[in-house]
């Protein structure tokens, strides 16, 4: 019993320390751009792509895109620090440059996006 208790523990053990080494790592951040980059398109939110965008031109784009728009071929970071993050992604065959910020421990934020 006592070495039943002893495997349990360390499995979970186990687990905690690899899913906190993907929370902190740059695959999950880059799975948080996607996820809420394309949340942001299929809402179709005016107010939050206004937020969101960097500039005018950013905004039409984002406006003019399709519900199922969906990011392509995200970087990995390109740089910032472990708070504010850059990326790069696709939608539409057109760059994006995305800002990401850390709003809790485990959740990264758009800051904005960027046509290039």
């Amino acid at each position: 019993m006592k070495k039943r208790k002893l495997l349990v523990f360390a499995i979970i053990a186990v687990h905690l320390f690899f899913g906190g080494i993907y929370l902190n790592s740059d695959v999950y951040v880059t799975h948080q751009v996607n996820t809420k980059v394309n949340r942001v398109i299929q809402a179709r939110n005016t107010k939050e792509l206004k937020r969101i965008s960097n500039d005018k031109t950013t905004y039409k784009f984002l406006i003019s895109l399709s519900n199922s728009t969906r990011c392509k071929d995200t970087s990995d970071f390109q740089g910032g620090t472990n708070k504010n993050a850059y990326y790069v992604t696709t939608l539409n065959k057109q760059k994006i440059g995305v800002h990401m910020y850390k709003a809790s421990l485990f959740n990264w934020r758009i800051k904005n996006v960027e046509k290039q």
